[in-house]
């Protein structure tokens, strides 16, 4: 997947870089930048409060604006206060999630980030050649003991049978040879058996 966050200097992102980076947090606040102004999103907001209401920025404390947003939303986009509220809630969000996505991007550029090949509640199937019914449907109950061996991750599947709903473990190395992600594959397997 292409990357979305960046941590160039805004005056080397094009459109689509700064589009997806324009709001971030620095210092624990969220903060708003574009090719002219990087300011902090609370600022930029009393500033729009006081240019477009004519009202006072005069606030006692980061909460106390804070709650003064939360009321003006109740007023909704058609009223001035309601729409800069909903402004500034977009911007505080939008950052939250950048520096989010970011700490992804990250992990996944160092290698940090391992996809499992399913989740808990999937359904998996185990082919065994000389049962009654040589492709078994089995739920995933736990991907359990993750370690980092030198060859690798080691992932672990606790599946039950939906049949008889024993319960075994499987590790990689059953992975698409005994146990599949679908039936068409695990049929396919069995054939080749």
């Amino acid at each position: 997947m292409k990357r979305l966050t960046t941590n160039k200097n805004v005056s080397d992102m094009g459109m689509s870089e700064l589009a997806h980076n324009a709001c971030y947090i620095k210092d624990g606040k969220a903060r708003y930048r574009d090719y002219v102004l990087d300011m902090d999103a609370r600022e930029m907001t009393r500033i729009l409060l006081k240019d477009y209401t004519g009202g006072d920025d005069a606030f006692t404390s980061d909460e106390d604006f804070d709650e003064k947003m939360v009321s003006c939303l109740m007023y909704g986009m058609g009223d001035t206060e309601g729409f800069i509220a909903t402004f500034y809630r977009n911007l505080w969000a939008m950052a939250d999630l950048r520096e989010a996505l970011k700490q992804y991007e990250d992990l996944e550029e160092e290698g940090k980030l391992q996809k499992l090949p399913c989740a808990v509640g999937d359904t998996v199937y185990r082919v065994n050649k000389g049962a009654e019914k040589p492709v078994i449907a089995m739920t995933v109950l736990e991907i359990g003991t993750i370690t980092l061996k030198p060859y690798g991750l080691v992932i672990q599947l606790k599946c039950r049978d939906n049949a008889d709903k024993g319960e075994t473990y499987y590790f990689n190395d059953d992975f698409n040879k005994n146990v599949f992600f679908s039936r068409e594959k695990a049929e396919a397997a069995l054939k080749k058996l």
